[in-house]
């Protein structure tokens, strides 16, 4: 384990073969699709129902338009919820499970650990949002969607995923700063409901978690230049976690 390409390849299997992991793609993966087209469906299919007068005040109207306002919304919540908790446990769980002074023992440094496991994570989420994006694209055709409408969505769902998941990169210095992933699961949570609560008062905008679903959705008061926003946020957790990491000493906090 002298180079950093073994400790990224053991870090990706540790990530991807937790039931964790497994558990949280899946949430999102079955959540997101099946809130998307169902609330759809309901839309455009049964607009008279509880349901469907619900969810047709939620979109902009029919086409690929209205489906990306589901889309962004359902796979925004479920997936900044399931990144933030596996990331926290990816880097938190040296500490809760004492592993950590094993780290002290080998010849890589603590720094290159950490940001093996940011990429594993990162590995583990944009294999999940290739995935999710596909499926809920698909159902979207399969609903009666154009077909030459679905690259754009799908790219779009893509983009904006991927923005969101470097957004909760940050969770991993909280993880590390508190020696635990229970700190980074809370402020998971924490930062779902402001974001939820910030989009409900119309601010959601001004937030680096907020804006990637609100450019998918089509808002036009988020422009895509403010995507750098959460991709810069991103950056500045993998500087700080590594930082803290490369700091790390046994016996203090």
């Amino acid at each position: 384990m002298n180079g950093p390409a073994p400790i990224l390849r053991i870090e990706c299997r540790k990530l991807f073969t937790s039931p964790l992991a497994r558990t949280a793609a899946l949430a999102v993966l079955l959540l997101a699709t099946a809130t998307s087209a169902g609330g759809y469906a309901a839309a455009t299919q049964a607009p008279e129902s509880d349901v469907g007068r619900k969810v047709t005040a939620m979109i902009t109207g029919p086409g690929w338009g209205g489906y990306l306002d589901l889309a962004a919304l359902s796979s925004g919540t479920t997936l900044l919820l399931a990144a933030g908790i596996v990331i926290a446990w990816a880097v938190g769980r040296e500490f809760t499970e004492g592993t950590i002074v094993g780290l002290f023992a080998i010849a890589a440094s603590r720094a290159s650990v950490a940001r093996a496991k940011l990429l594993a994570c990162g590995a583990w989420g944009g294999t999940l949002i290739l995935v999710q994006s596909t499926a809920s694209v698909l159902a979207g055709v399969g609903l009666g969607l154009s077909a030459e409408g679905a690259l754009h969505a799908w790219l779009t769902m893509v983009v904006s995923g991927s923005c969101l998941l470097c957004s909760v990169l940050p969770i991993a210095w909280v993880a590390t700063r508190e020696q635990g992933y229970l700190a980074g699961i809370g402020a998971t949570l924490a930062t779902l409901m402001i974001t939820n609560l910030a989009a409900g008062f119309g601010t959601g905008g001004y937030l680096p978690w907020a804006i990637p679903t609100l450019w998918a959705s089509l808002d036009s008061t988020v422009p895509a230049a403010a995507l750098a926003i959460p991709l810069a946020v991103g950056l500045l957790g993998v500087w700080a976690t590594t930082r803290s990491w490369s700091r790390l000493q046994l016996g203090r906090s």
